[in-house]
């Protein structure tokens, strides 16, 4: 039996692969639906970058002793930008796609198979057997779809279910996922805003069918749309369970 899909808060472009780094066995694949080079200049954004050296402070016009100035310490670096031994044996294993289409985000799905994968095995296992079972990662899904006529409950259903059944069909696990902003960490909001914040993109509503068309006038809580709407969290919550990311804290428990 195929391990139970996840759905995931929002991550930043780090975070997601911090993520599939720590959770990952072969052979994992993860579908970024954007354009790569999008992907990486959100990913740059996303890692505090190396502190540049400071200068050396002119000479003092008194005699105190240098050594007695207290020196500060540079900041720690990304754990992403420190190249351990595991992260560079991991990484060679990891299949990395970049769909920024839906057309070709089912089409992918529809032949995906373990056999696309073009890297072979790590010639040692020192995972337990079962333990851990491959990943199928999917990046921006809900994203792929806004602005366009499937962004509706009958245009998600039918490329979910596809994920779905690839999943099960390689015996992967299905962890859905969307990007998060820079701007939601610099957010003012207390806790509480932000407890309802994670959940805030599958509580917002589509319409039933393809080619809806939204009202004019001021968005509603339906989201301007003309005919009944469903949340996108029920749409999901057919194949998914909702948990909780690495990179949230404590305090959203």
């Amino acid at each position: 039996m195929s391990p139970t899909p996840v759905a995931l808060p929002r991550a930043l472009p780090s975070e997601l692969l911090t993520y599939i780094l720590t959770h990952q066995t072969y052979p994992t694949t993860a579908i970024i639906c954007q354009q790569r080079s999008t992907f990486l200049s959100s990913l740059l954004t996303s890692i505090p970058q190396t502190p540049q050296a400071q200068p050396p402070p002119p000479p003092a016009d008194d005699f105190s002793d240098p050594q007695s100035e207290p020196t500060s310490d540079p900041p720690p670096l990304h754990p992403l930008l420190v190249p351990t031994l595991h992260q560079i044996a991991t990484s060679r294993h990891i299949n990395l796609v970049f769909i920024p289409t839906l057309s070709h985000l089912r089409a992918y799905l529809a032949v995906f198979s373990t056999q696309a994968e073009d890297k072979g095995p790590p010639e040692k296992r020192f995972d337990k057997p079962g333990k851990k079972p491959p990943l199928l990662v999917v990046y921006g899904l809900l994203e792929l779809h806004r602005d366009t006529s499937e962004w509706s409950a009958q245009g998600l259903g039918n490329s979910v279910a596809g994920l779905v059944e690839a999943g099960s069909r390689t015996e992967r696990k299905v962890v859905l996922l969307e990007e998060r902003g820079l701007d939601d960490d610099l957010s003012d909001a207390g806790l509480e805003e932000r407890r309802k914040n994670r959940f805030r993109i599958w509580e917002e509503g589509v319409p039933m069918l393809n080619g809806s068309v939204r009202r004019a006038g001021l968005e509603s809580e339906d989201g301007g749309w003309s005919g009944r709407t469903v949340e996108v969290g029920r749409i999901l919550a057919r194949w998914f369970k909702f948990g909780k990311g690495d990179w949230e804290g404590d305090e959203y428990d």
